[in-house]
């Protein structure tokens, strides 16, 4: 009994579609890209797929042609299109995104690969270029770049303004602080006048502060800072740190974990205190009384590491990538204590990358504590 025979699982679909044909079709009306075949001289031996619609010349136009026609005569006088080929037939392919020139002189950007082609017997006997235009990407990078350019002198100009802004204020803050010192040798024993004046005081230091930190970011935004720098123990520098931060820590038990051996760093003593001032400081503002605060200190590679750790009230997982951020501030920060512009924390950033090092901070949430970590090269001199 004769049995009706079946199409094999994964044959053609339509008895007239091969292999030949599929590629044919391919090379007539695959418009995006373009194909071309060159023989081993780089000369246009056929023209192909979305070549005649994206340089806008037909096949007997083209064949017998170079290859540098396609290319710009900035390109071409720089011997780009020989290089391409040199490339190609040394190590197989080339690369490259560039402008290239239609027919009628109108450019477009293109990007593609040629490719060199060999017998069996390994001899060159030609190259395959595929182009596909990609203007619209090349706009899309240049409004990019343009914007990005933007952005960077708007931040030069709003850096100008707090400069101009901070040096504006810092005058007449001396005159007020001043004024206050008057008030107090004039009238030493009035009492009620005693407390308004020390509340003018204390709000005069904490501003006069805030405009020194601005500045010294301006500087540094200006590449004005000149780091003095000197092999010191990292150690040294983190103890004279805690002596400056008493006030801030105050309310904080400290514990420092150090190595016996001195960790050596090449380093501006001063900036680099002020970043664990800052960070000591930072810990302090957002731990709860009694709370203890870790800075400790050790090597990991050609690294020195120095982490400070807190108990306190973390940071948010939305806050997180944006703590180093000049005028960044903790949400809720309702305590008076959390208040600020977030220059603190924008400055170690700064000072750090200044000296060859990086800053990071990490913190499971809102409750659960935070830590910054502090790496700087190490140097494998002996202190003086």
């Amino acid at each position: 009994m004769a049995h009706e025979s079946k199409p094999r699982s994964g044959g053609p679909s339509h008895p007239n579609v091969t292999q030949d044909r599929l590629l044919r079709l391919v090379l007539e009306q695959a418009e995006r890209h373009a194909l071309i075949l060159l023989d081993e001289n780089g000369v246009i031996v056929s023209w192909l797929m979305g070549a005649p619609h994206m340089f806008g010349n037909d096949h007997a136009q083209m064949v017998g042609r170079t290859i540098d026609c396609l290319f710009t005569p900035e390109d071409r006088s720089r011997g780009v299109p020989a290089a391409e080929l040199a490339t190609a037939a040394r190590h197989g392919l080339a690369e490259g995104d560039r402008w290239m020139v239609r027919n009628d002189g109108i450019r477009f950007w293109a990007n593609g690969f040629m490719e060199s082609i060999r017998g069996a017997d390994g001899t060159l006997l030609g190259f395959s270029k595929v182009l596909r235009d990609r203007t619209d990407l090349r706009g899309q990078i240049e409004t990019l770049a343009n914007r990005a350019d933007a952005l960077a002198a708007d931040e030069r100009r709003q850096v100008l303004l707090f400069g101009t802004l901070a040096h504006e204020v810092r005058t007449p803050l001396g005159s007020i602080a001043n004024a206050v010192e008057l008030i107090d040798m004039l009238y030493p024993d009035d009492a009620k006048l005693a407390q308004v004046s020390q509340f003018i005081a204390r709000q005069t230091k904490y501003i006069s502060s805030l405009i020194e930190d601005l500045l010294e970011h301006v500087r540094v935004q200006a590449g004005k800072i000149v780091l003095k720098t000197q092999r010191i123990d990292i150690g040294t520098v983190i103890n004279a740190s805690l002596e400056t931060a008493a006030a801030a820590t105050r309310e904080q038990r400290v514990e420092v974990l150090l190595p016996s051996v001195p960790i050596v760093v090449e380093a501006d003593a001063a900036r680099l205190q002020q970043v664990f001032v800052k960070l000591a400081a930072n810990a302090a503002t957002f731990s709860n009384r009694g709370a203890t605060i870790w800075i400790k200190g050790t090597t990991e590679g050609d690294e020195a590491v120095v982490r400070v750790q807190d108990e306190g009230r973390g940071i948010s997982p939305d806050l997180l990538p944006h703590v180093f951020e000049l005028f960044s501030q903790a949400e809720a920060a309702s305590d008076e204590r959390c208040a600020g512009m977030g220059l603190g924390l924008a400055l170690v950033k700064e000072y750090v990358a200044l000296h060859g090092g990086s800053v990071q901070v990490r913190s499971e949430g809102i409750g659960r504590g935070s830590e910054f970590i502090v790496r700087l090269p190490l140097t494998r001199k002996a202190l003086p």
